[in-house]
Order: structure tokens, then sequence, then C-alpha cells
């Protein structure tokens, strides 16, 4: 099982690629491959799962009811958006401009470790939700651990 946790920043190059912090990459099970699929997030991020962590998650998607219509439709965005990223020998994933556009990236990226997966954003619009949400950070453990 992998599991992401902490926050980086890390710079993205002129090919697009990424490097994966060393930290985060101990998080990836072997299992995993080294492959990741990057798809559109919440909120405006990307994510990357883990390969050992997308066959959990397909599994859920799989049991939506097919007779759903935003099921259908969460599905064919989710899906549509999908690529295949794998690990390079030094530690990198290649950015598709797709997912670059969908979180507004353009040289600098921040990593939000989420336990199975990793989150991609934009550094500004991160922080102004962190912000926005801080404020709240109490209320709202009090509303999920009680």
């Amino acid at each position: 099982m992998s599991t992401f946790y902490g926050t980086e920043v890390c710079a993205i190059d002129a090919k697009g690629r990424l490097n994966v912090p060393a930290r985060m990459r101990r998080g990836l099970d072997p299992e995993a491959n080294d492959t990741f699929l990057m798809v559109r997030g919440f909120d405006g991020c990307v994510n990357l799962y883990p390969l050992d962590e997308w066959r959990k998650y397909t599994e859920r998607l799989r049991a939506l009811s097919v007779g759903d219509e935003n099921a259908r439709n969460f599905q064919r965005i989710l899906l549509g958006s999908a690529q295949e990223a794998v690990l390079d020998s030094q530690g990198r994933i290649n950015l598709t401009d797709s997912a670059m556009a969908t979180a507004g990236i353009e040289k600098d990226a921040r990593l939000i470790g989420t336990f199975d997966h990793i989150e991609i954003w934009n550094i500004k619009k991160y922080d102004a939700l962190s912000k926005a949400a801080t404020p709240n950070f109490e209320d709202m453990a009090r509303k999920l651990f009680t």
C-alpha cells in the first residue's frame, strides 16, 4: 500500500517534467512498479495515483451504477483525463499539457501527500485554498472526529 504525506515545492522543467521528491517516492509501494495514473483532481488540482492505489480506486469506479447519469459523466471526465506516468531513472514524471492546464501550473508546483495519492497544485491556488480553510481547521476536526 502506497502512502504519501507532507508538502514539497517542485520545479517543472522546460520539457514538462516534474521531479517527485525522494521523500515521497519512498512512500511508493513496490507493487506500483514506479507507475502513476495522472487524473483530474478536485478543487483545481491534478492527482497522481500510484498503480497499486489506482487499482483500488477503479474498483470503486466500476461499482458505480451505469444507470446513473452523474456516475457516467464522472467516469467519462475522470477516465478521459487519465494518463500513465512512469518515473524515469532520475525520479521524474512527464506532466501532460492537459494536466498543467487543468491545475494552472507553469514553472513550479506544490505537491501534497494525501494518503493514497499525491495532489499537484498551482502554488498560489493551493496557498489561497489553505489560507481560507485554516481558520476553520478546528471546526472541521470537531465535525469529522466527534
